[in-house]
């Protein structure tokens, strides 16, 4: 069965854009867009007429994009640190079999 999408109007920048979604994703597009809107308006007060909306919207997706980017190392687990869990989890299991049944 199709999954069922929704249709909705997002206004990014002054501009209106319409898409189809999935209805459990409304929220977070509606999240986006006002992030996206916050930060043009944050560099158009700060540069005025001195910076394009096309300058906003760029300057936008790199700082979000580095934010990605920057999130997802920041979650990664390195060899190490898997090495390290790893001897924790043989640990753990070493101690729990020494327990032994019902003690």
């Amino acid at each position: 069965m199709a999954s069922q999408k929704q249709r909705i109007n997002l206004k990014v920048a002054g501009k209106a854009y319409e898409m189809s979604i999935a209805p459990d994703k409304e929220e977070v597009y509606r999240m986006a867009e006002r992030e996206v809107n916050a930060s043009v308006t944050k560099l158009r007060k700060a540069f005025g007429d001195k910076i394009s909306t096309e300058d906003c919207l760029a300057i936008t997706a790199l700082q979000l994009c580095i934010n990605g980017i920057s999130i997802a190392r920041q979650s990664e687990v390195n060899d190490e640190d898997m090495a390290a869990l790893d001897a924790l989890s043989q640990m753990l299991d070493k101690h729990i079999n020494s327990l032994g049944p019902n003690k």
